[in-house]
């Protein structure tokens, strides 16, 4: 029995040695569809895929997530949605794409995921609650609802039931989601906080004056406002379900893909009194839920903790479907993740711009810089008063003693402000620079202003 043992012990190591490798994904999914879902103002906090415990807000959606990798640490390039969406969409930062603030437009030739796929022989459809005049290209079927996502999803579903069979498709939907004034939660917000006789209800005429006037929150104000905010997730969640259960009926989630992320999330009150996103540099915005699925291709149930980017996201698909990569490209392919989720390593710092200002911030490990080098007070809320939204020259937070970014350090981290200051200008030098000024029609300018955009 001791021989037996002893020679046990010694074939475990050698067993060890013979584990098989891990998959290869490089155009494993090579002619497989692609679906791409993205929820509008959807903070990963507030989902219970990503620990949220107060109320069930995401049933759905965490059930998605759970279908394949997660991605705990996800950042989104800009708290906007147009900016955010357009990097995912051609792995760029937004100064490198051009669209660097809601109401621009994509620059002609420039390479995108549809354009991307369609060269590829990809049937492609959009179907959008939101970014909806951006000049998209490469799309055979584009239609927008205007933040009727119960529109959005009927005709995306429509769309994929008539597409050829014998073709692979990309489908892009995006939905107006958890956006305010977070009508999309009906009346849930009173269920979940019932009694609430305040100021706050969901329109706009309601949220606004809280930044414009502006009005103090009181606790319980607060309470309500998280409660909207949680009723709109549960709406998003539910119409994000009815889209996937009608792919899975019409047998279109049979090899493919599925993408799920947000734009950005929102502020909620957490800075600077503001309520809404696209003012924000803070992780309340940044920090963003996403997800791969592939039958049989990407592991199920596995999560992922470093930190990684939205710019990262089309390199990934192509990698996957066995399409080049254009040469230009910002982000990284995730697939050595998506192959071995556990295989650990640092993370890479991830980044974010803000317009076309030199306000930009980096996340590495625990640290996050908010760098304003040109001590920027930004006009960010249509008909509020000056310097509404204060941003530091320097701000520093210890993501990991700080999550809430509460407390600035930059005082007294000199040596660690000056280090993430230079990961700032080594990412961005020498990048090309699409960021030029743009135009928007009168008519946009009033759609982003009824939305709380400032209008350009």
């Amino acid at each position: 029995m001791r021989r037996l043992l002893l020679l046990i012990l010694l074939l475990l190591p050698a067993c060890r040695t013979h584990e098989a490798p891990p998959r290869r994904l490089a155009g494993a999914a090579k002619g497989w569809n692609v679906v791409v879902l993205t929820v509008d103002t959807l903070r990963a906090d507030r989902l219970g895929a990503y620990g949220y415990k107060a109320r069930p807000n995401s049933p759905r959606i965490d059930a998605q997530l759970a279908s394949g990798l997660t991605f705990e640490n996800a950042m989104s390039q800009r708290a906007s949605t147009w900016p955010s969406l357009a990097s995912l969409l051609t792995g760029l930062y937004p100064s490198g794409h051009g669209v660097n603030e809601n109401g621009y437009g994509f620059p002609d030739g420039l390479p995108t995921l549809p354009k991307l796929l369609h060269g590829a022989g990809y049937q492609t459809g959009a179907f959008l609650s939101n970014m909806c005049q951006a000049n998209h290209q490469g799309w055979d079927a584009f239609a927008c609802a205007a933040g009727q996502d119960g529109k959005d999803v009927r005709r995306a579903l429509e769309w994929a039931r008539g597409v050829d069979p014998h073709r692979p498709f990309l489908l892009w939907v995006h939905l107006f989601g958890a956006h305010p004034p977070y009508y999309n939660g009906g009346d849930g917000a009173e269920a979940m906080d019932p009694g609430y006789q305040g100021p706050l209800g969901p329109r706009k005429k309601l949220l606004d004056p809280v930044m414009t006037k502006p009005i103090a929150l009181t606790e319980r104000d607060v309470r309500h406002l998280d409660a909207l905010y949680d009723a709109a997730v549960q709406g998003s969640d539910r119409i994000s379900g009815s889209l996937l259960d009608g792919l899975r009926a019409a047998g279109r989630l049979d090899r493919t893909i599925v993408l799920f992320a947000a734009d950005h999330g929102e502020e909620l009150y957490q800075h600077n009194r503001y309520l809404y996103h696209s003012c924000s540099v803070y992780q309340t915005t940044l920090h963003v839920p996403l997800g791969f699925a592939a039958p049989g291709l990407i592991p199920v149930g596995a999560r992922v903790p470093q930190i990684v980017e939205l710019v990262d996201v089309l390199p990934t698909l192509l990698d996957l479907i066995g399409v080049a990569k254009p040469a230009e490209q910002h982000g990284r392919s995730l697939l050595p993740y998506l192959e071995r989720p556990d295989a650990g390593g640092r993370s890479r710092p991830a980044f974010s711009e803000y317009g076309s200002s030199r306000i930009r911030t980096v996340v590495q490990d625990n640290w996050k810089l908010v760098h304003n080098p040109d001590a920027l007070s930004p006009i960010c809320i249509p008909d509020a008063p000056p310097n509404h939204y204060p941003i530091g020259r320097e701000e520093l937070y210890d993501l990991a003693r700080d999550p809430g970014e509460k407390e600035n350090l930059a005082a007294r981290q000199p040596a660690k402000v000056a280090e993430l200051t230079q990961l700032i200008e080594r990412r961005f030098a020498g990048l090309k620079n699409r960021a030029n000024q743009q135009k928007i029609p009168e008519k946009l300018q009033e759609e982003l202003k009824s939305l709380g955009y400032v209008a350009h």
